[in-house]
């Protein structure tokens, strides 16, 4: 039960790391990678996983004080993950299309792959990736 509590709070808790196959593309390709949770200190459910394809841009907007501005492009959810054991690693593999006119990585724009894991009753964990668009 200690174990269950300090992962709630974060302490143990899981880890994930997204790894992309190639991190440079064109567009209308697609990203293909790996979501990989490593186990913590107690077995934790997991609600679901959602990869979110950002733009990040920076550009002048009034209604604003920062000078970059996200948009989410698109976004998928892997469901009936269920849950980690304490200790394990799990690989969920995925793909998203990017779109064929998906904007080219600039010193102005890039492009961000946020991962987000949905833990029931915990501290949430995420990881993201910039992907460059050719």
């Amino acid at each position: 039960m200690w174990k269950e509590f300090l992962t709630s709070i974060g302490i143990g808790h899981i880890k994930v790391d997204t790894v992309v196959k190639e991190a440079a593309l064109n567009r209308g390709e697609r990203i293909e990678g790996e979501v990989i949770i490593h186990g913590g200190i107690a077995d934790q459910p997991i609600n679901k996983i959602s990869l979110t394809l950002l733009i990040n841009h920076d550009s002048y907007r009034e209604d604003s004080d920062f000078s970059f501005h996200e948009k989410e492009i698109k976004s998928v959810v892997l469901e009936n993950i269920e849950f980690i054991q304490a200790n394990s690693e799990k690989k969920i593999t995925f793909s998203i299309e990017l779109d064929s006119d998906h904007p080219i990585t600039s010193e102005k724009v890039e492009t961000l792959l946020r991962t987000y894991v949905d833990i029931p009753n915990a501290v949430d964990v995420k990881d993201e990736d910039k992907i460059i668009i050719k």
